[in-house]
C-alpha cells in the first residue's frame, strides 16, 4: 500500500504537475489533500528530468517519455535542461528513426513555446536548423535505401512511404524557417 506522499509523487508525476488535468480528470481534490510544497514538486519535477536522460528507452516508450519530459517544461517556470531535451530526439544514438520523427513536432511546439517567453533566438533557431538538415539529409539517405530504423512497437506502415517522409520533413523544416523568420524581425 503506498503511502500518502507516494500517491501524491505518482499523481504529480502522471500529470506533469498539471492542476488542471489533474483537477480535469477528478484528481485535483485527492492532490490537493496531500498538501505538497511547491519545493517537493520542484525535486520530483527535477527528478523525473534527470531519471529521462539516464534511462534508455526504446520505440513508443521513448515518445511517451520525452513528450512527458517537454511537458515539465511547459510551466513556466525557467529550466536550464530545455535545451537538452529540445535536441535530445536529433542527439540520441540509440532512438530508431521513426521514434525520433514522432518527437521532431514536440520538440518545435516547445521551442516556439520558449521563443515567446524570450528563451529562444533566432541564432538558436538558425542552429537547430543546422543539425535537424545533417539528420535530415540522414533519413532521406535510409529512406531511399529501405534501411529507416523502426522500434518494434511500431506497425510496418508507419513512415513506409518516402513521400511522406519527405512532406513530414518538409513540414517541419517550414515551420522551423517560419520561426525563424518571426524571431528575426
Amino acid at each position: 500500500m503506498k503511502t500518502g506522499i507516494e500517491r501524491a509523487k505518482e499523481l504529480f508525476i502522471q500529470y506533469s504537475g498539471n492542476r488542471f488535468y489533474m483537477d480535469l480528470n477528478g484528481d485535483g481534490n485527492e492532490y490537493e489533500g496531500y498538501r505538497v510544497s511547491e519545493e517537493t514538486e520542484e525535486e520530483w519535477r527535477k527528478e523525473y528530468l534527470v531519471q529521462f536522460f539516464e534511462q534508455r528507452r526504446y520505440g513508443k516508450d521513448a515518445l511517451y517519455s520525452y513528450v512527458h519530459a517537454v511537458s515539465f517544461l511547459k510551466s513556466d517556470r525557467s529550466d536550464e535542461c530545455w535545451k537538452s531535451i529540445l535536441y535530445y530526439p536529433i542527439r540520441c544514438d540509440w532512438l530508431d528513426d521513426v521514434t525520433i520523427l514522432y518527437m521532431l513536432p514536440t520538440s518545435f511546439k516547445l521551442a516556439e513555446k520558449w521563443s515567446k517567453k524570450g528563451h529562444f533566438h533566432w541564432k538558436d533557431v538558425r542552429e537547430y536548423l543546422q543539425e535537424f538538415e545533417v539528420f535530415a539529409q540522414c533519413i532521406r539517405k535510409r529512406i531511399d535505401t529501405g534501411t529507416l530504423t523502426r522500434a518494434e512497437d511500431y506497425d510496418l506502415h508507419e513512415f513506409s512511404d518516402p513521400v511522406y517522409v519527405e512532406a513530414y520533413i518538409k513540414d517541419l523544416q517550414n515551420d522551423w524557417n517560419r520561426l525563424l523568420r518571426s524571431l528575426a524581425k
